[in-house]
């Protein structure tokens, strides 16, 4: 790691490698690539969220009733974020379901029973990105939780669509780097990590790959547009309050569907 610039690289996508891929106490064996997010996107002609930031809470909200939509297993996870902030959950209580099954049984319980009472107020679940371009532009979906790319693509087109992160976080997938035993070519390996992590190829990468970067500064080199969707999905400090998605286990993904299951079938 001393031969790496991780001061290039924003803090909370740096913090993975050493909370999830320190192996046997050695330090962080991954660095961080691209990155992209779930997170709140909503029609600029008939919605708009109180304040800068919008709310996982406003997929759920009553006057938004039967006008939003969400993916079954994120939303509630996200619904469980949001009953942190309001008194409904110990703040804390979603990421240590990540840990430990009772602490997991414990959160989604309330979390599964309190999405149910409120499903009422959810027009559509979507399982892909066609299905949330539908919702939004033909389907009467005013507000919903998403991913990044599909209402980008969107409001790209010159469609009345936003996308940002929402106040308790928005939820974020990282994809990384690692070096392979065995491999000779050390040096290279990290002069290569050396220029991805300087903010202008990063930058002018992002117009090829696609996805964000997490290096500090490089959506300022990729085009104008890229550059005022990012700074309008992550003003603030909407950076530094990312939620990585943590590994999920098996017997975590298996409760998980068992809670879904519970909510879809309500």
């Amino acid at each position: 790691m001393k031969r790496v610039p991780i001061d290039k690289v924003n803090p909370a996508m740096a913090r993975i490698g050493d909370d999830l891929w320190n192996f046997g106490g050695k330090g962080s064996h991954w660095l961080p690539h691209i990155w992209g997010t779930e997170g709140i996107a909503w029609r600029t002609d008939k919605w708009a969220p109180k304040g800068m930031f919008p709310s996982y809470g406003d997929i759920w909200a009553d006057e938004n009733a039967g006008k939003t939509m969400g993916r079954p297993h994120s939303m509630m996870l996200c619904a469980g974020l949001y009953m942190e902030t309001i008194g409904e959950l110990a703040p804390g209580s979603m990421w240590a379901g990540y840990k430990s099954e009772d602490a997991m049984r414990k959160a989604w319980e309330k979390v599964t029973a309190w999405c149910i009472k409120y499903k009422k107020n959810v027009k559509i679940l979507w399982n892909d990105g066609d299905t949330q371009k539908n919702g939004l532009m033909n389907e009467g979906v005013v507000v919903g939780q998403t991913w990044d790319g599909p209402p980008l693509a969107l409001k790209n087109a010159g469609e009345p669509v936003m996308y940002r992160a929402p106040k308790e976080g928005a939820m974020a997938w990282v994809d990384g780097m690692a070096i392979p035993t065995g491999a000779k070519n050390i040096d290279q390996i990290y002069a290569f990590i050396k220029v991805a992590y300087d903010a202008t190829p990063a930058g002018k990468a992002i117009d090829t790959h696609g996805y964000n970067s997490p290096v500090l500064g490089a959506d300022k080199f990729a085009s104008a547009q890229y550059a005022k969707n990012f700074s309008d999905a992550y003003p603030g400090d909407a950076l530094a309050n990312l939620n990585p998605w943590p590994p999920t286990q098996p017997w975590y993904a298996d409760i998980r569907t068992e809670y879904v299951n519970k909510f879809e079938s309500a």
